[in-house]
């Protein structure tokens, strides 16, 4: 009976501590719904609530009021977003599972030196490669345009390349061997022994690409300077940037699209937490073995 007792009061404490751990975690996103319902005055003031006190959906009525025109194309800078975040998802997906698979399963001279060489690019920032690439892109005559943030996917990832070598070097060698016995070349055991098995892992990386595609300034920052090309992000930043007739930023505005912002990314999560438990599955099996 004690016992029992212990174990009702552990899992009271678990509970309480994880929704504990969760209000704080949702008190910003919390926070945002409330300063995007905020009004006029509101901003003049900078007045905000934690919990909502006004509901002036006139804010996002001027958002979407005209999506491909006006001051706020919205409909334009998400087909923008779109159109990028799709190809990143193609070429990250391709190109990783491509370069992992002649580093998991194909022998070469030098191959070993070859993937050591990659795992250094991960210790590079970002920043160091920044104005080279960019002075690439401008003289290729890209400048102004969405593909200096696409071309890059498609050369692969040195984080994606690796995590998806290690699940390639957990299948067993025998069904390459039945396969080459098969007759299946190289590209043949790649698209229908290798892809349909290592697709957890690919399912990850197409979640963690959308959500740095989506969310991603710095790139469109650099690369763009015409509002008919911005991608959501940008616009959400232009968006901070510009001043109301008060001169104060209408921060109510800027909420209101971060919070459109966050919703796919939330419905990303939560429909792609059944492939993300599923890895962690396929990590802890081939660890075990």
């Amino acid at each position: 009976m004690l016992d029992r007792k212990m174990k009702w009061y552990h899992k009271l404490f678990i509970y309480v501590v994880l929704c504990a751990i969760g209000f704080v975690l949702f008190a910003p996103f919390m926070y945002m719904i409330s300063i995007s319902l905020a009004g006029k005055q509101t901003n003049v003031v900078q007045n905000f609530s934690f919990f909502p006190k006004e509901f002036y959906w006139q804010n996002y009525r001027t958002l979407f009021g005209n999506m491909f025109g006006g001051e706020y194309p919205i409909g334009t800078w998400f087909l923008n977003t779109l159109f990028v975040v799709v190809l990143s998802i193609i070429g990250q997906m391709w190109s990783s599972s491509f370069v992992a698979y002649g580093f998991a399963k194909m022998q070469y001279k030098h191959k070993n030196g070859f993937f050591l060489l990659l795992l250094t690019t991960m210790m590079l920032p970002g920043q160091i490669t920044l104005i080279p690439v960019f002075i690439i892109f401008r003289n290729l005559g890209l400048y102004n345009t969405l593909w200096p943030l696409i071309i890059p996917q498609f050369f692969g990832s040195a984080y994606n390349i690796f995590f998806t070598r290690q699940f390639m070097t957990a299948i067993p060698g025998e069904l390459y061997e039945a396969a080459e016995l098969d007759g299946l070349n190289y590209f043949g055991i790649y698209r229908k022994i290798v892809l349909p098995l290592v697709m957890p892992a690919l399912a990850a990386i197409a979640i963690f690409t959308f959500n740095w595609a989506w969310g991603d300034l710095m790139g469109p920052l650099i690369y763009v300077s015409d509002s008919s090309k911005f991608t959501l992000a940008l616009g959400a930043a232009n968006l901070s940037a510009a001043t109301n007739p008060s001169g104060t930023i209408n921060t109510s505005l800027v909420m209101a699209l971060s919070f459109c912002l966050s919703i796919p990314q939330i419905v990303i999560y939560f429909w792609g937490q059944k492939y993300l438990f599923n890895l962690n599955l396929g990590l802890g099996n081939s660890g075990s073995k």
